[in-house]
């Protein structure tokens, strides 16, 4: 029997990975992982405490592992963080067993929605709309290797996640 592939979440943070990525797998019924959060139970830490304490190198082995990890299960949905897939060896890795669903968003709606989260991610403190279209647009290379592009902006979470399951049906009950 094939292997039940898995969903995979990819796009910049604040885009709804997490928050999408329960609801899907709620409507599923499968498990739901995500990066940080296994990184974060394996450190000890969050990944932006990580990041400073340890540097890039050590978290980048952290996401490896994580992802390598994750990306084993069969059926599952992973969230990824949003810089998962700069690194080509977790893209390899998540498209073995897993359907990629790119979560796309504008500026704007990514500045909505990390404006209140700054404690989490630091990395977008005092940011300007313009220098986040700049993280952004220099990321969407790697978001470009998704399966499926989805875009956030104008839909509701259910709307969203129904989009995901009605695709990984279709992709998946061929």
């Amino acid at each position: 029997m094939a292997k039940l592939k898995n969903i995979v979440l990819i796009g910049f943070m604040g885009v709804g990975k997490t928050t999408i990525g329960k609801r899907v797998s709620a409507k599923l019924k499968i498990d739901f992982y995500d990066t940080d959060e296994a990184i974060k139970k394996c450190e000890k830490m969050p990944v932006h405490e990580l990041l400073k304490k340890k540097g890039p190198r050590y978290f980048e082995g952290a996401q490896r592992f994580a992802v390598s990890t994750l990306a084993q299960n069969e059926g599952c949905l992973i969230s990824t963080g949003g810089d998962t897939v700069t690194d080509s060896f977790n893209v390899a890795e998540l498209k073995k067993n897993g359907i990629l669903f790119w979560l796309k968003a504008s500026p704007e709606t990514v500045y909505k929605n990390t404006r209140y989260s700054v404690s989490k991610r630091p990395e977008l403190e005092n940011i300007t709309l313009y220098e986040l279209s700049q993280m952004i647009e220099k990321r969407e290379e790697f978001y470009s290797t998704a399966d499926v592009v989805i875009s956030v902006d104008h839909d509701s979470i259910d709307d969203v996640a129904d989009k995901i399951v009605q695709e990984y049906n279709a992709r998946t009950n061929e």
